[in-house]
C-alpha cells in the first residue's frame, strides 16, 4: 500500500488520518480479482493519506491541464494552471503530471478519468473561466481519478486583477480538503528592503503582487504580521535609534509603540495578539520584556547576564524561544512566560540565532554558522532531531508559513540577499521576491 508522506521532516505538522474510499476500492479490488473478474491497477489500491511519520515520502501524482475558455481574452488558461501547479509544487507533496497529450473537458464536463489514469495521475484539477468586462467568473474542480468522482467544486467571481487570489485560494481548499489542514497559498510576506530601499514590503508569499508599505527614508528593520494581518509591527530608525512601530495597512499611517531609551527590537504579537514580546535595552543590556499593544510593559521574561534577543511565540502562547549570549556564544534557549530557568536548545554549532516557532509547535528553525556561512536548520524543541535545510551561500532569517508547511528565509545565492521559499524539508527551495530583502514575516492568514 503506498501512503504519502512528509515525514523526512518529522519535526512539522502531523496530518490527521482520515479514511477514504480508497479503501474500498482496494478491497473491491482483492475481492473481484479472486473471482477472476477483475484486477484493478496499483493507482487504484493506493490509500490517499498523508502520513508524516513515514520516512519515505511518495508524493501525489497530480495533474493540472491549462484551464478552458471558450472566448479570448487578457488572461491564459496555461498561466492559470500554472498558478496552480506551483503552489502545490511547493509544498513538496505533489508530483504535478504533464497532461499535455490529454483533451482536456469543455466547460463543466466529465473529465476522461480512463486517460488521466493511464498517466498515473491519482488527482487532477481542472478550470474554466470567463472574462466580462473587467469582470473574471472562474470554476475549479478537484477529481478523484481512482473513484472517478468530484471531490471540491468552487466558483469565483471578481476583478481580472484577482485571478491569482482566486487561484490561491482554491489552492487553500484543495490542501484542506486532501490533508485536512488548510494551505497559505493566499497569505503574504512582509520583509525590510535591502539598501538603498531599507523600507518595508510586502507580497503574495509567491513574490507578486508587491507593495511597498513604509516610505519614511529610515533604515526599517524586522517586520512582523498582527495574528489578524491588519497591522505590522517592525523596528524604525526614524529618529535615529532603534524604536518599535505598529502600522495600520487600511490606513497607511504608523507609530511608536516603543520608544524607550537603547534598544527597542524584534517585536513579536503573541499568538492571540493581545501582547508582543520585544527586546528592550533601556535597562542595561537587552533582555525580552512581555508588552501591551499600547507599548506598555507587563513583565520582564528573561534574566541573567547574556544579551537576549530575538524572542519566537510557541504556538500556545506558553513559552518563547530567544536568542542569548550568556553561554559565551549567542544560542538559542527556551523559557516559560510564567517564569522559571531558561533552557538551551542548541548546542551544535557556535553561533545560533532567528528562531521561529513551527506552527505544530514541537520544533523550531534558525539559523546556524556552519564551516564559515549561516545555513537554515531545524530542532525539535527538547533538542533533539537537528537538521541542516540549506548548503548554497548563506541563509538565514527563517519564517515558517502558518500551515507549517514552508518556509521563508533570505539567501545570498545568486550575488544579492533575496527572499526565498522552500518546503519545510528543504527539497524545493526557489527565489521569490523581486528585490534585495532580509526578515521575512509570514501572515498568519
Amino acid at each position: 500500500m503506498t501512503t504519502f508522506s512528509v515525514g523526512r521532516q518529522r519535526c512539522i505538522w502531523r496530518e490527521r488520518p482520515r479514511h477514504s474510499g480508497f479503501s474500498i476500492v482496494a478491497i473491491l479490488a482483492a475481492l473481484l480479482s479472486v473471482f477472476g473478474v477483475l484486477t484493478l491497477p496499483p493507482l487504484c489500491q493506493a490509500k490517499l493519506v498523508i502520513d508524516v511519520d513515514n520516512p519515505n515520502l511518495v508524493k501525489m501524482p497530480i495533474a493540472v491541464p491549462h484551464f478552458w475558455s471558450q472566448s479570448q481574452g487578457p488572461l491564459n488558461g496555461a498561466d492559470l494552471a500554472a498558478i496552480h501547479s506551483n503552489d502545490l509544487s511547493l509544498t513538496g507533496l505533489f508530483q504535478v503530471i504533464d497532461g499535455s497529450g490529454v483533451s482536456i473537458s469543455i466547460g463543466n464536463a466529465e473529465p476522461d478519468f480512463d486517460q488521466w489514469s493511464r498517466l498515473g495521475v491519482q488527482a487532477l484539477v481542472l478550470g474554466n473561466y470567463e472574462v466580462v468586462g473587467d469582470e473574471l467568473i472562474l470554476e475549479a474542480r478537484l477529481y478523484d481519478v481512482p473513484l472517478r468522482r468530484i471531490e471540491l467544486g468552487k466558483r469565483f467571481r471578481g476583478k481580472i486583477a484577482d485571478h491569482r487570489r482566486m487561484i490561491h485560494r482554491f489552492g487553500d481548499l484543495v490542501m484542506e480538503k486532501l490533508t485536512n489542514v488548510k494551505g497559505c497559498f493566499s497569505t503574504r510576506i512582509a520583509f525590510a528592503g535591502e539598501a538603498p530601499t531599507r523600507e518595508i514590503f510586502s507580497m503574495d508569499y509567491d513574490g507578486h503582487n508587491l507593495r511597498q508599505v513604509t516610505a519614511n527614508g529610515a533604515i526599517n528593520l524586522s517586520p512582523e504580521w498582527s495574528p489578524d494581518g491588519g497591522r505590522l509591527l517592525f523596528t524604525t530608525y526614524i529618529h535615529n535609534k532603534p524604536d518599535l512601530w505598529l502600522w495600520d495597512l487600511a490606513r497607511g499611517q504608523g507609530w511608536p509603540l516603543s520608544a524607550r531609551a537603547g534598544l527597542n527590537v524584534a517585536g513579536r504579537f503573541s499568538p492571540d495578539g493581545r501582547t508582543i514580546a520585544a527586546s528592550l535595552s533601556f535597562q542595561g543590556i537587552p533582555k525580552i520584556y512581555e508588552i501591551t499593544i499600547e507599548g506598555s510593559i507587563i513583565k520582564r521574561l528573561t534574566d541573567g547576564r547574556g544579551n537576549d534577543i530575538s524572542p519566537s511565540w510557541s504556538p500556545d502562547g506558553s513559552a518563547i524561544a530567544y536568542v542569548s549570549d550568556q553561554a559565551g556564544s549567542p544560542q538559542i534557549y527556551v523559557v516559560s512566560v510564567n517564569g522559571g530557568e531558561p533552557r538551551r536548545v542548541t548546542f551544535q554549532s557556535s553561533y545560533n540565532t532567528d528562531p521561529d516557532w513551527s506552527p505544530r509547535g514541537d520544533c523550531l528553525a534558525f539559523s546556524a554558522r556552519i564551516d564559515g556561512r549561516f545555513q537554515i536548520c531545524t530542532i525539535k524543541v527538547d533538542g533533539s532531531d537537528f537538521r541542516v535545510l540549506t548548503n548554497k551561500g548563506s541563509n538565514q532569517d527563517p519564517a515558517w508559513s502558518p500551515d507549517g508547511r514552508m518556509i521563508a528565509f533570505v539567501s545570498n545565492r545568486s550575488g544579492q540577499k533575496l527572499i526565498y521559499v522552500m518546503d519545510a524539508y528543504g527539497q524545493i527551495q526557489i527565489p521569490v521576491s523581486r528585490v534585495a530583502g532580509k526578515s521575512p514575516a509570514w501572515s498568519r492568514n
